[in-house]
């Protein structure tokens, strides 16, 4: 799916209206609840409004150049909450809003050929577009998280934002856990049941070839739904509690290689 910045900003708009439409059903005891550790409710809002803040400013992509690590990012993040600590519930609502009205803007404005630009980060080597994507990707967890912490169900996900999610995970595969995958004769075929408009892609370990134009035969095949593959890239869920559930399949003869792309597949 090319990069179309009307579209993803418009996914980033209704995510963030789902943000701001959550908060205002929270009580002020379900905003102090835990939601991950060290962090309440309230601080995922506050992380979730401050990071489309340093994207505008234009510091966001300091976070996440090559050498720094994913321990390293999380210190930033917790240091960031401290600008809305203590700020009250009309604040945090205005701030979520404007500052993600502010990158939605940036975002349709995009030209392409600058979202086709890649960069090298602690993802590999992926696109600005692929950045905006990330996005959609981390409120969509974090909202995930706020349902979880105050016992709701968990967020749906439309069809077009399935879409872009699925095309981002896809991308990320290749950008970092398949270079460190072992090289083994095998292809393992991804399909996401929640977005039939992106097809399934094969991702050739032997080769380090991927996408839809690796043309073997697949010895093992993964499907599952964006949400739960969302959570497994995101350290909620381990994709061995996924297949128990049966969220997720693997089925073909080469398990072994399923396992180690899995066990290899993260975007915290």
């Amino acid at each position: 799916m090319p990069f179309h910045p009307s579209v993803v900003a418009d996914a980033a708009e209704q995510l963030r209206a789902h943000t701001v439409a959550l908060l205002d059903d929270l009580d002020n005891d379900e905003l102090e609840r835990a939601a991950l550790p060290g962090w309440t409710v309230a601080d995922v809002l506050r992380h979730l409004a401050e990071s489309d803040r340093t994207v505008v400013l234009g510091r966001r992509l300091l976070d996440f150049l090559p050498w720094v690590a994913a321990a390293q990012m999380e210190q930033r993040n917790d240091r960031a909450l401290r600008r809305l600590r203590g700020v009250s519930r009309y604040r945090l609502r205005a701030e979520l809003d404007a500052w993600g009205r502010r990158l939605q803007t940036i975002i349709r404005r995009a030209p392409a050929p600058l979202a086709r630009l890649q960069v090298p980060t602690m993802f590999g080597r992926v696109t600005l577009g692929w950045f905006a994507t990330l996005r959609l990707y981390d409120e969509w967890v974090h909202q995930d998280d706020i349902h979880r912490a105050v016992g709701r169900a968990q967020p749906d996900v439309d069809l077009q934002t399935a879409a872009l999610l699925a095309e981002f995970h896809l991308r990320a595969l290749p950008a970092g856990p398949l270079r460190h995958v072992d090289r083994r004769a095998s292809v393992v075929e991804i399909t996401f049941t929640d977005a039939p408009t992106v097809a399934g892609w094969r991702f050739d370990l032997a080769r380090r070839q991927y996408g839809p134009d690796v043309t073997q035969r697949p010895t093992v095949h993964i499907a599952t739904d964006v949400r739960t593959w969302s959570r497994v890239a995101a350290d909620r869920t381990p994709w061995r509690d996924a297949e128990r559930s049966g969220a997720l399949t693997v089925e073909g003869w080469d398990r072994a290689a399923a396992e180690t792309l899995l066990d290899a597949v993260r975007v915290v």
